[in-house]
């Protein structure tokens, strides 16, 4: 299985598994993860993604030798390459080493559903419909990321609605795009909503923001739900049913 998806499941389930042979059962509280898109050509040194929690690389029409040299300045640190809609690569980047792959819903199958050990994560527009978000929870991925363009506006009450409705309709861990510069108590309500973990574009700001996370204290138990149909019942009370009239029978001096 992925690490990536297996440690957001982990951080969606309210805890951290214990890594080792000596590790104890007591673990410290999830926190949120910290994921940095790069472009493979900016991936020159570990300055550039130091501080990420895992790396997202875009890798366009890179080498087999390029993608190698990638795999080998990450080293330890996961990393995973963004398709977008183009998976016939998807084979290719994990053979590479990729953890797993980020797609779009106009990706095609076959090459994503050939894969066994790589992790699978489809990015979703935010004005997708309620009936488009409960199918994509249905689909056999590992995760979601909500937004597919790189963000780098403040945090708005628009994008909070738009992020309470995907935690209320979503069962899988996601993932938001943020700007670097976003503050502590902004994430800390993204986090109370039920988001997993944020994505950031480029190395800038890469290193404060991990250094505010890592200090930071987290609850251990965030809101997370479903929305549930509200149907209108019509039946009654049984203090307020309408007896039904039996009808009367008429008296004997009626009849002739």
């Amino acid at each position: 299985m992925s690490k990536f998806v297996d440690r957001l499941k982990n951080v969606s389930k309210g805890y951290v598994r214990p890594m080792g042979f000596n590790a104890v059962a007591s673990a410290p509280p999830p926190k949120m993860l910290l994921a940095a898109e790069l472009d493979i050509e900016n991936l020159t040194d570990k300055e550039a993604f130091g501080g990420a929690d895992v790396v997202l690389v875009s890798a366009g029409k890179a080498s087999a030798k390029k993608l190698k040299e990638t795999a080998d300045l990450l080293g330890e640190t996961v990393w995973g390459v963004m398709l977008g809609d183009k998976a016939a690569d998807a084979a290719k980047m994990a053979k590479a080493g990729a953890d797993f792959v980020v797609f779009s819903p106009d990706a095609e199958v076959s090459p994503l559903t050939a894969l066994e050990k790589t992790g699978k994560i489809i990015i979703l527009e935010t004005n997708l419909t309620d009936f488009m978000i409960r199918a994509a929870d249905c689909l056999s991925v590992g995760a979601v990321i909500v937004g597919e363009q790189a963000d780098t506006a403040t945090l708005s009450w628009r994008k909070i609605m738009l992020y309470q409705r995907f935690a209320d309709i979503l069962s899988k861990p996601f993932l938001v795009r943020v700007s670097s510069n976003i503050t502590l108590s902004e994430l800390q309500s993204l986090w109370a909503l039920g988001i997993d973990g944020v994505l950031v574009s480029g190395s800038a700001g890469l290193k404060e923001l991990h250094a505010l996370i890592d200090k930071a204290e987290w609850t251990p138990k965030r809101k997370r739900g479903h929305m549930s149909a509200i149907v209108p019942s019509l039946k009654m009370p049984a203090s307020e049913s309408v007896a039904t009239e039996e009808p009367e029978e008429p008296d004997e001096g009626d009849e002739e």
